[in-house]
């Protein structure tokens, strides 16, 4: 997209005003992958290796540790990793920004979307989990919360705790970036609307494409890939309620103008992630189970519905 561009005081520099869009695009495919892999593999594959296990497989949207080897505590800690990891990513992403000037706006929005993913990412899991009672934070055998009683209360604080850290999450995000949202007024607002949309969308696409990879069928896809990036990430459609429509914030403010080393490292970035581990990467070569085995785990991993999954 051609971005409109204004001259600076002394009309010696053009600067872009509306984000360029392949430069958004790929930054937002970037933010959203690192997101995932963070949660994956900082996370779940990190702690399954250091509590002990193996890793099964690594997949682009899930983990699959020797739950064998691991006692009950070890197995709710590697799946209470992710949740974690996300959440130390959103703080430090939040916390980076303060070192970052918001003119190297490519910079800024990355460090923003990254840190804001991980902090919904984080926050959705507990709403999620409290409402289905299952996931990373849920109540089955290999969740963090399996074998917690009474079960309705826990969920209940789960979902308590979940929706009012999810909106504060979102809050902060809107806090943030809304002074650097360059415009007047409700068109401002309609310009931010436009540019969070095309992040929102960029990650559900990237994620399905990706998804489709796995060797487990269309089931991960729906209930693990769409679900991380429609659902978990969905904040991105309603944050700009939270913007202040009657701020005035002077030209140039955010800038996210065309970038070709952004662009490149982007793809390449994603297109090894997805290459490498949306088929599922095996350590140790096994062959797939094949009739009912394979059916039987194909249906446990559709009970994970959240955002990851983690078969036994």
């Amino acid at each position: 997209m051609r971005g409109d561009c204004r001259s600076s005081a002394h009309g010696a520099t053009r600067i872009r005003l509306v984000p360029d869009r392949l430069t958004l695009i790929t930054v937002a495919a970037l933010a959203y992958v690192v997101n995932v892999a963070l949660h994956e593999h900082a996370g779940h594959a990190a702690a399954c290796v250091m509590l002990g296990s193996r890793v099964l497989e690594f997949g682009a949207f899930y983990v699959n540790c020797d739950d064998a080897r691991l006692g009950a505590t070890a197995v709710r800690l590697v799946a209470l990793a992710g949740p974690t990891v996300s959440l130390l990513v959103g703080i430090a992403g939040f916390l980076a920004l303060r070192a970052i000037d918001a003119a190297h706006g490519i910079r800024w929005y990355f460090t923003w979307l990254t840190g804001s993913l991980g902090l919904m990412t984080s926050t959705g899991y507990m709403l999620a989990s409290g409402v289905s009672g299952i996931g990373d934070l849920g109540f089955d055998a290999d969740s963090a919360l399996g074998g917690a009683t009474p079960q309705w209360a826990w969920r209940a604080a789960l979902i308590v705790a979940g929706a009012v850290s999810y909106y504060l999450s979102v809050r902060l995000a809107a806090r943030t970036i809304d002074p650097h949202l360059s415009g007047a007024g409700p068109s401002r607002v309609s310009a931010a609307r436009r540019m969070l949309l095309v992040s929102y969308v960029t990650g559900a696409v990237v994620y399905l494409v990706i998804g489709v990879l796995n060797p487990y069928g269309l089931v991960i896809v729906a209930t693990s890939a769409l679900a991380s990036s429609m659902g978990g990430t969905s904040g991105l459609l309603w944050m700009q309620r939270l913007f202040d429509r009657g701020r005035d914030v002077s030209p140039p403010g955010l800038t996210v103008p065309r970038s070709w080393g952004w662009i490149g490292a982007s793809l390449l970035t994603v297109a090894a992630y997805g290459v490498v581990l949306g088929p599922t990467l095996r350590p140790r070569a096994e062959p797939l189970d094949s009739g009912p085995a394979l059916q039987d785990r194909v249906l446990v991993a559709a009970d994970q519905q959240f955002g990851e999954t983690r078969k036994p």
